[in-house]
């Protein structure tokens, strides 16, 4: 798959299918780390433009740490991923989600502020972090 062997890449396409399975199936224990496999896959990719795996995986991990309430690990989730892709709006609205859900009421005004900056030219009302 260009510079990534189609092994790796199936790798990745593996852990996100089997966890939102799993998800659907109400197994979140199980969701959640196929998923942070498939994160780790996805963080040893080698930089390329475009991305060799385009969906942050972490905003599927992070929609899924919300349904399974379990909101704290979600912010740290939309954290790490907004360390990498600054005021994706994607990942800012799965923060503001994961704020509200732990009342961080402050916190979530701001994370709101910027989700509406980021977000201000979209076509598409977001429900999740994932698509």
């Amino acid at each position: 798959w260009g510079a990534v062997p189609a092994p790796t890449v199936l790798r990745i396409a593996r852990a996100v299918n089997a966890g939102r399975l799993a998800a659907q199936r109400g197994r979140f224990d199980e969701a959640i780390a196929e998923l942070r496999r498939g994160v780790t896959l996805q963080d040893d990719l080698p930089y390329n433009e475009p991305p060799t795996w385009h969906q942050p995986l972490r905003h599927i991990l992070g929609a899924i740490l919300l349904e399974a309430d379990r909101a704290a690990e979600a912010e740290t989730v939309y954290r790490k991923d907004l360390e990498d892709h600054r005021e994706n709006g994607w990942a800012l609205f799965g923060l503001l989600q994961s704020l509200r859900a732990q009342a961080k009421e402050g916190e979530a005004e701001d994370a709101e502020t910027r989700f509406r900056k980021a977000w201000y030219r979209a076509d598409i009302t977001l429900t999740a972090s994932q698509f």
